[in-house]
């Protein structure tokens, strides 16, 4: 697809903005380097095991690492959303992903067009 990429072994270290994401802080694992990509949308690849670091502490997280959502998605903290392998409840099969993926995506279309 012409306006996606795929980068592999960068950590991501954060994600900036207000009400939408404005840019992802990522660092290269081979040199270290930090870097400021600006993005209009992120798909993270996890892994097998939940790496819900980057959240804990701002969202519910169940007992076995995972992401608590409601049935829009949304986590604990209005406004982050989650979907896929990270997700308390996930089938951890890749269509399945996909899906929450767009689901997700339109559940923030309209959680930004209610805070305006």
């Amino acid at each position: 697809m012409p306006n996606m990429s795929v980068t592999v072994n960068h950590a991501i270290k954060a994600f900036k903005g207000k009400h939408k994401l404005e840019a992802v802080l990522v660092q290269d694992r081979a040199s270290g380097e930090v870097k400021e990509w600006r993005y209009d949308g992120v798909f993270v690849f996890i892994g097998l095991a939940p790496k819900s670091d980057l959240v804990k502490g701002l969202v519910e997280i169940d007992e076995g690492g995972f992401v608590v959502t409601d049935k829009t998605l949304m986590t604990s903290l209005p406004g982050l959303f989650a979907a896929g392998d990270v997700r308390a409840g996930a089938t951890k099969q890749a269509a399945s992903a996909a899906g929450e993926g767009a689901t997700a995506a339109l559940m923030i279309r309209e959680y930004l067009k209610s805070v305006g």
